[in-house]
Formats: C-alpha cells, structure tokens, sequence
C-alpha cells in the first residue's frame, strides 16, 4: 500500500472512530463522567497526533469538533 491509501484508510478510521466516540461519550447518562471523557479526549489526542504528522485538515476538523463536544461532558458540582 502507498502513503496515500494508508492516508485515506486512517481519515475513514478516525472520522467513524469519532462520530462513535462522540455519540456514546454523550449519551451514556448514567455511566461516570470520567468514562466518558475518555471516551471524549482519547480520539482527541489521536486525531492531533495525525494532524502533526500528516498536516491535513480532517483531523484538525475533527479535534475540533470533539473539543466542541467537553463543556458537555464536564462534570457539574451538583453531580
């Protein structure tokens, strides 16, 4: 395989691996916080490090996109 095919199949990874992490990491009500923020910040962290070696905006879009989707899963004081 060349770097471009490697390249597509890591954006169609991360970009299914993200909308899924997203979902679940918003709607597991009930679950600790702390679960899902993992859920929330692991792909985050692969989506910058795929940034910083393929340069390309997917995963730059994507980061953001999750980082949009914390305030929501941070936890309250009454919580």
């Amino acid at each position: 395989m060349n770097a471009e095919t490697i390249q597509f199949l890591l954006t169609t990874t991360m970009e299914l691996l993200t909308l899924v992490c997203v979902y679940l990491g918003l709607r597991l009500f009930k679950k600790s916080w702390k679960i899902r923020m993992a859920l929330i910040v692991s792909p985050l962290l692969l989506n910058a490090v795929c940034y910083a070696i393929y340069q390309t905006t997917p995963f730059f879009y994507l980061g953001v996109i999750l980082l949009l989707c914390l305030p929501f899963v941070w936890p309250r004081k009454s919580a």
